[in-house]
């Protein structure tokens, strides 16, 4: 099975000082098991949307929702727009989507630290996409209708791109992984 990682967490009882390596411990429980549930029990790939167009010469990725192999929950909520290669030695190339954390919000560590030092306050769940040569989804195994996560972080490929002599187009031949 590959998932026996074991996780920890705070016991809380009367009298415990709370500090913030126990909330973050707690933090940590709860979204390792929701990301270990994702990869067990339906994989990864594209749950709904991500639909890849080529308009004007980018290619657009409408909104969606999909898993990666990590477990992470990867939304896309509006249209957003990525310009493909423009080296002439390129014809193929592939749009990946990836999950990553980014800092909202920065405030001034307490008395005491180096006058400069900020600690982020908030953490928000966004995505990256890029264009690449290579498929991060190949080597990944399919078993009764669904793709097995390999637990490593990486990207979703969610489309293939070709250029012709009318320039980038999505090869329909390519399934991106999708979730049932």
């Amino acid at each position: 099975m590959g998932e026996s990682r074991r996780l920890e967490r705070a016991r809380f009882f009367r009298g415990k000082q709370l500090t913030p390596e126990d909330l973050e411990l707690q933090q940590q429980y709860f979204r390792e098991k929701l990301k270990r549930h994702n990869r067990v029990l339906h994989g990864f790939g594209i749950v709904s949307g991500l639909k890849v167009t080529v308009e004007a010469g980018q290619s657009v990725v409408e909104p969606g929702f999909a898993l990666d192999c990590e477990g992470n929950e990867i939304i896309v909520g509006t249209a957003e727009s990525i310009v493909p290669p423009q080296t002439d030695d390129c014809h193929t190339a592939f749009v990946n989507v990836r999950f990553v954390e980014e800092c909202s919000e920065l405030a001034p560590i307490a008395v005491g630290t180096e006058p400069d030092s900020n600690l982020t306050i908030y953490l928000v769940e966004s995505f990256e996409l890029a264009v690449a040569p290579e498929n991060l989804n190949h080597g990944h195994r399919h078993l009764r209708g669904r793709w097995l996560a390999c637990g490593e972080p990486h990207a979703l490929t969610i489309a293939k791109l070709r250029r012709n002599s009318h320039g980038w187009s999505v090869d329909r031949g390519y399934r991106a992984p999708h979730l049932k």
